[in-house]
């Protein structure tokens, strides 16, 4: 976990034992395969996403739904010793300043997640069960802030418990029906 500044494509080739020319067959940079990289990252967990909701959270609300999606999560980066977490968070705070071509892609990934959980949200609020006096993109917005905050605070603490708390004040609290 060395980061983009701290792994070069050598570390990366030989970790995975292609020989250089080949990658630049396929990237013209470094930048490049890390744009790539976050928009396989993003397209594999929508997909995720839409197997959960085609399968074991289609029975679910809207609300079972957003924690179901939110104790997995951590449940995959606790197993990881919280050495992994949201890519897309971790590279925009540390390159999207730098790289307009990552910005790009970690923008697109970021809509694309705000699509679905304002997707989740519309659904709610015609349930009845989260609150209709802000849009469910707006929601999506202040939730996906909340999860990347979230996911900051557990890195710093290697524990899941804070974010479990802020996920479910942000369940309970922000997002229940006046």
């Amino acid at each position: 976990m060395h980061g983009y500044h701290g792994t070069g494509i050598k570390q990366i080739l030989d970790e995975v034992s292609v020989p250089k020319g080949s990658f630049y067959n396929f990237f013209a940079s470094k930048e490049a395969f890390v744009a790539e990289l976050i928009g396989h990252y993003s397209q594999d967990l929508l997909g995720q996403l839409d197997e959960f909701m085609k399968g074991a959270g289609k029975k679910l609300t809207p609300v079972e739904q957003l924690r179901a999606i939110y104790r997995y999560s951590l449940q995959r980066y606790a197993i990881n010793d919280f050495k992994k977490s949201c890519l897309v968070g971790s590279m925009a705070s540390e390159i999207s300043s730098e790289s307009e071509m990552c910005r790009i892609e970690l923008e697109r990934s970021m809509k694309q997640w705000l699509s679905f959980f304002s997707g989740v949200f519309a659904e709610g609020q015609k349930q009845g069960l989260i609150r209709d006096d802000m849009s469910p993109n707006d929601i999506a917005g202040l939730y996906w802030a909340a999860w990347e905050g979230a996911l900051i605070k557990m890195k710093m603490s290697a524990d899941t418990q804070p974010v479990k708390k802020i996920m479910e004040l942000m369940i309970e609290t922000l997002l229940k029906r006046s």
